[in-house]
């Protein structure tokens, strides 16, 4: 897929300890056929000066999700839940209205999330939205509305 400048996309944590997220970006830049710079809009520089920039290859970049209706999800589910700025992967355990517990897929540990910090778990493949880790079994999503959005 080719991304424009300035598109809201999203980065794959693929190493400790980002390593099952997902964290905002703004594209900066195309580099070369395959790489591209970007500026995240939640992680900072280690002095915590200024919004990390990084370049990288699109294999590591994602479109953000479209947004789904999220109150049909139950025990089992694979969500994504808002935690420190990033989308965690992981699956709900239960849920104790209006609250859900997610154990997640990176380390195991258990995260007590309101709906709004949840999101049903999407995969991009082959330029469509994935989602098979529902009940219902596998939907696919245009991936348009997320676009319109960036």
């Amino acid at each position: 897929m080719a991304y424009r400048h300035n598109q809201t996309v999203e980065i794959i944590g693929k190493q400790e300890p980002y390593l099952g997220s997902y964290y905002p970006a703004t594209l900066l830049a195309a580099i070369g056929k395959t790489g591209y710079l970007v500026r995240y809009q939640t992680r900072f520089t280690d002095d915590k000066s200024r919004l990390l920039v990084e370049s990288l290859h699109a294999a590591d970049i994602r479109p953000v999700p479209p947004e789904i209706q999220t109150p049909d999800i139950a025990a089992g589910d694979r969500v994504e839940v808002c935690a420190n700025g990033g989308w965690w992967v992981g699956r709900i355990v239960k849920k104790v209205d209006p609250v859900y517990y997610v154990r997640l897929d990176s380390d195991g540990s258990e995260m007590r999330c309101p709906l709004y910090r949840v999101r049903k778990h999407l995969e991009w493949e082959d330029g469509k939205w994935v989602c098979s880790g529902i009940r219902n079994g596998p939907q696919n999503f245009e991936a348009k509305g997320a676009e319109e959005k960036a």
